[in-house]
């Protein structure tokens, strides 16, 4: 993983659940006899004792509206005590009259078993029997069940089939879950264009999530213009990545030109709904005097707040701050506190980090084994100085058995890596070894290299840039991450980090 402060991704936002039952007022259905009126005023002003004293009347005599709407007061608890079983003695009755919503109603109180056993087939039956007859709804639950197998198996052909038929009557959510199935591949081959047309369906009739999943697919198109659009669509709704998104773009002008005070102003409105990347955004900002008077309190306040809830790049930075006292007393059980927060998450830079102090004795007991353990963690990630570093603790023996082979090994990986002492390190140390051990070194080195094609294990650049923000939300777009500071060491000895 790489240090990057907010290096976890999040992925295409999905929250579809199953839709609920509603009362028939609200779906479009109005019995025509007498009462109706009377229990409808009294339930849209809240008296559902009296909209049920209306509507079980009409429902006596046969009103399969009303019976539709009494099953669904009871089961709901509205005006009565909830009893589940009555309710689905009066859903029964409208059922048998032809009440789509009925028979929609029935599949759902089965599948989850309410006033029935609970039976997925059972629930499919009622389901289709209402998707059949054009209700969207009852078309999502039935495809939603048959993606998730839900007791009755996976078929992904019937999931796509009821589903689109709901997303192509407008319902929102089919539409959103379109999109996501197509963006994902998952049950059909993944498909951009595809997921982009309902994803869109959806954000243009304002579901927040469609709009920022709109905003994630044009960042990877890198299509920004497009991307902020929605993104800004989201935002000033208050979705919380979709704000923490704006920020990032203003702030390093993507799609727009960079503008400090409109990123602060996204990504505090992010931070304050409790994001953790977005605060430790604004901690960068605070800490740099970017958009903002420079105030190490107010930085370390929202690095706080940012690792408390796991972020990564927040630990590492706290661990930096009180290692090296910026802004506050240097405290090496602070900062080894946090480092290895970071570095138990897989952050090569806090690996780095903690195997520096443990070489050190920085805020603990000196243990060479143990920075060795966390040097190779960092280095087989890829990073540069780690390697560097395991090289020195293989060529002195120290914390490690002494293995020229394996010291050799390493600086060059560090050298081929951008760190030119990890070169020097390594051409002094050849001058102590026999060409056979120089060949398997070489050989060890190219072994390594090959293992990490293809699994993102480095190289990490040596000598990173900063940027106060590390990952779009919702994506798999990095930025730089922070600066470990200058290499600094004379060959034959390892480095520390001077963050």
């Amino acid at each position: 993983m790489s240090s990057d402060p907010n290096q976890s991704v999040v992925v295409l936002s999905m929250n579809v659940p199953l839709l609920l039952l509603g009362i028939s007022l609200f779906v479009g259905f109005k019995p025509a006899w007498g009462g109706w009126d009377e229990g409808e005023a009294a339930y849209r002003r809240g008296d559902y004792a009296t909209a049920f004293r209306h509507w079980q009347a009409l429902a006596k005599q046969g009103d399969i509206g009303a019976q539709y709407d009494v099953g669904m007061l009871l089961h709901q608890g509205l005006g009565v005590p909830r009893d589940d079983a009555r309710g689905v003695h009066w859903l029964s009755q409208a059922a048998e009259q032809g009440h789509a919503m009925a028979h929609y109603g029935l599949g759902y109180l089965h599948q989850l078993g309410q006033g029935v056993p609970q039976d997925a087939e059972e629930a499919v039956k009622w389901y289709r029997s209402a998707a059949e007859r054009g209700l969207p709804q009852a078309q999502f639950n039935l495809g939603l069940m048959y993606l998730e197998g839900a007791g009755i198996g996976t078929d992904i052909g019937e999931a796509l089939n009821w589903l689109t038929q709901a997303a192509q009557q407008g319902l929102l959510e089919a539409q959103f879950l379109l999109g996501h199935l197509h963006a994902e591949g998952r049950g059909v081959p993944q498909d951009y264009r595809e997921a982009v047309k309902w994803y869109r369906a959806a954000a243009e009739r304002g579901l927040v999530g469609a709009q920022f999943n709109l905003g994630v697919l044009n960042t990877q198109a890198q299509t920004y213009s497009e991307a902020l659009k929605w993104f800004r669509a989201a935002a000033e709704r208050g979705h919380e990545k979709a704000q923490y998104n704006l920020g990032l773009m203003y702030s390093e002008g993507r799609g727009i030109g960079p503008d400090p005070a409109q990123a602060l102003h996204w990504y505090r409105a992010s931070a304050e709904q409790g994001f953790a990347p977005a605060q430790y955004a604004l901690g960068r900002f605070h800490e740099q005097g970017n958009a903002v008077p420079q105030d190490s309190t107010a930085a370390i306040r929202w690095y706080l707040l940012a690792a408390e809830q796991g972020d990564a790049g927040a630990q590492l930075r706290l661990g930096q701050i009180y290692k090296e006292g910026i802004g506050v007393p240097r405290d090496g059980s602070e900062a080894v506190k946090w480092l290895r927060q970071a570095a138990m998450q897989g952050d090569a830079e806090a690996q780095f980090n903690l195997g520096v102090v443990y070489k050190q004795g920085s805020g603990v007991t000196q243990d060479m084994a143990e920075a060795a353990r966390w040097y190779r963690a960092a280095a087989e990630q890829g990073y540069a100085k780690a390697q560097n570093n395991l090289g020195f603790m293989y060529g002195t023996g120290s914390g490690v058995p002494q293995d020229y082979v394996l010291a050799h090994m390493w600086y060059n990986q560090a050298g081929a890596n951008g760190i030119e002492l990890g070169i020097k390190n390594r051409d002094k140390l050849a001058g102590e070894m026999t060409p056979e051990q120089i060949a398997e070194a070489q050989r060890l080195a190219r072994e390594w290299m090959k293992r990490c094609e293809g699994t993102g294990r480095g190289p990490f650049p040596a000598a990173p840039t900063a940027s106060p923000a590390a990952s779009m939300a919702g994506s798999v777009i990095q930025s730089s991450p922070p600066a470990a500071g200058p290499v600094t060491g004379a060959p034959g000895r390892d480095m520390e980090s001077r963050p």
